[in-house]
């Protein structure tokens, strides 16, 4: 009997284990167009057959579109999160299947794909729900550190909670395949609104944000900055 009891403890051990060591996927598609209003109704009308396209490999879509730096003027960024790493990789005929092809040519001449980056999920943040839209201060950085960064954001966002900030959230995402970004990080602020975002930035002298933020130069170099707004247009549930 103790044999037995012992034989189930370790196979829930590594199963639960299985489940908490994988990382989810972020994909990020930074596509630039002329007339992103267009652009925007196409990926909302498109979402049932990328839905279907990508099954279970998919769980929630979206899209970005910065209000102040980033690269490229007219620049968006559409955003699938996966499960799994694994899942994010698994689907490789997704853009040739049939009916994903043909909504893409719908787009084709009216936007331009500029990069692609594969990221995993270090720190996360609460999906918002289906046309949902919230606002973001995302920072990509360098850092020896990963874990020690991932805490002192999560210090942060605890210091902001105590301090009247309860719906700011913090979440941190790592390369995986970036190209001039390799081994990056990027850490995303995240408010219900640009204007309360903008309240948080108002923070920046105050004690307690200075004393959060008190380490983050030794833990970090920025890379990139920029502020957008993003909204989601799909959840699987």
């Amino acid at each position: 009997m103790t044999k037995i009891i012992k034989f189930i403890t370790t196979a829930l051990f590594l199963s639960f284990s299985t489940i908490t060591f994988a990382l989810q996927g972020l994909n990020v598609i930074t596509i630039t167009t002329d007339d992103p209003q267009d652009y925007v109704e196409w990926l909302t009308e498109s979402q049932p057959i990328f839905q279907a396209a990508q099954g279970d490999n998919q769980v929630a879509q979206g899209i970005c579109s910065p209000s102040s730096g980033g690269v490229y003027t007219n620049e968006h960024y559409v955003w699938t999160i996966a499960p799994s790493i694994s899942a994010m990789m698994s689907n490789s005929d997704f853009f040739t299947e049939k009916e994903v092809a043909r909504a893409l040519r719908k787009i084709a001449n009216k936007r331009e794909i500029v990069r692609r980056d594969s990221m995993y999920i270090i720190k996360e943040a609460d999906i918002d729900g289906v046309g949902v839209t919230n606002a973001q201060y995302n920072l990509t950085s360098r850092t020896n550190n990963i874990q020690a960064y991932s805490d002192a954001l999560t210090a942060m966002e605890k210091a902001a909670a105590e301090n009247g900030f309860e719906d700011i959230r913090v979440a941190l995402f790592g390369s995986l395949a970036g190209g001039d970004r390799a081994l990056t990080v990027m850490a995303s602020i995240q408010a219900p609104t640009s204007e309360r975002l903008g309240e948080f930035f108002d923070q920046r002298m105050s004690s307690w944000m200075t004393e959060a933020v008190s380490n983050f130069d030794e833990l970090r170099t920025p890379v990139l900055d920029f502020m957008m707004e993003c909204t989601t247009l799909s959840v699987n549930n």
